[in-house]
Order: structure tokens, then C-alpha cells, then sequence
């Protein structure tokens, strides 16, 4: 029987909810998670057990980590590790106290959207505008044929309307959370 696994799972920056779903699922079914690098998952098999993963993102407690970790610990977090900007936290559902969360109400997460946007968010932007798209339209303007330049504009109009994509669903979500849900 594998004691180890390895999943590849991508979620983007606004779909930590259904990530924390998802880690909470795999403990269910045995697997903890033990380490993870972008969207690459390391699990380690354990015994099943029903337990709430909730996701922080928080360049202040990546300044003060001893600090920011015993926040949690106080409150009977586990700090499983940190990703890409994200703390991954576990606290079997058996020490819950009702329905707890990290977020207690929607200010606190309404600042860590805030966080996100300003942090993750506004900054691909500009690297999007800044560079990229010139980048393209020099491509493209500089291209011996039209095969050339389809070559080369359809590969970057999908990067381009990825990261559009990625944008338009931040800013759903952050209004949607504004509005109340």
C-alpha cells in the first residue's frame, strides 16, 4: 500500500475555499497533507479523520512568521506549511468549537481579498500591461507572414485571456463579498 502521493491540482489565487474543500476531503480519505510547491500536493497516508484546512494570506505574517504562527496555535490551528504566499492550517473537526473559521466575519475577509488584489493580483497586472502586450504587439508588428504572426499571437492572446480570466473572477468574487454574497 502507498504511504506517499503526489497530486497535481490547480487553483487559482480567489478559489482558496474550494482548495481547503478539497484538503479537508483527501484527510477524510486518509491522506494529510505534508508538503506542497505551486500546484504540486504532497500527501502522506494516515488514519481517515474529518479535518477543516483553512488557507491565510498574509505578507505580515510572513515578516513576523514565529509570531503569526502562534496566533493560530493559540486557537488550536495546526500550521501545516506555507505556499506560494499562503499558510495552510488543519484543526480536526472533533476540537471545533461550532462552525469555525479564520475568518470569523466578512471584514477579515474582506481584507484578505484586499491583501490578495493588492499583493497578487495588481502587480501581474502591471507586469501584463507593462510588458507583455508590448511585448506581443512588437511580435506581431515585426512578423515576416501571417503565419508568423499567428504563431505567435495565438499562444500569447491565450496567456493574455487567461490572465483576464483570472482578473474578472478576483473582482466577481471580491464584489459578490461586498454585496453580502
Amino acid at each position: 500500500m502507498k504511504t506517499h502521493k503526489t497530486v497535481f491540482r490547480y487553483y487559482t489565487i480567489m478559489e482558496y475555499e474550494k482548495e481547503q474543500e478539497w484538503l479537508s476531503r483527501q484527510h477524510r480519505q486518509g491522506w494529510k497533507l505534508t508538503a506542497a510547491a505551486a500546484c504540486f500536493y504532497r500527501f502522506e497516508r494516515c488514519a481517515p479523520e474529518d479535518v477543516v484546512y483553512q488557507l491565510d494570506y498574509s505578507p505580515e505574517g510572513r515578516k513576523h512568521p514565529e509570531e503569526y504562527v502562534q496566533l493560530f496555535r493559540d486557537c488550536g490551528w495546526e500550521h501545516v506549511l506555507d505556499n506560494v504566499g499562503y499558510s495552510y492550517f488543519r484543526k480536526p473537526a472533533a476540537q471545533m468549537q461550532g462552525r469555525e473559521e479564520i475568518f470569523c466575519d466578512e471584514a477579515s475577509r474582506m481584507e484578505m481579498f484586499r491583501r490578495i488584489l493588492c499583493h497578487r493580483m495588481l502587480p501581474l497586472l502591471i507586469l501584463l500591461v507593462g510588458m507583455f502586450v508590448p511585448l506581443i504587439i512588437m511580435e506581431l508588428l515585426e512578423a515576416d507572414s501571417a503565419a508568423d504572426a499567428l504563431v505567435t499571437g495565438i499562444p500569447a492572446g491565450l496567456v493574455v485571456a487567461l490572465y483576464i480570466a483570472v482578473f474578472a473572477q478576483c473582482a466577481l468574487q471580491y464584489i459578490r463579498l461586498r454585496k453580502g454574497r
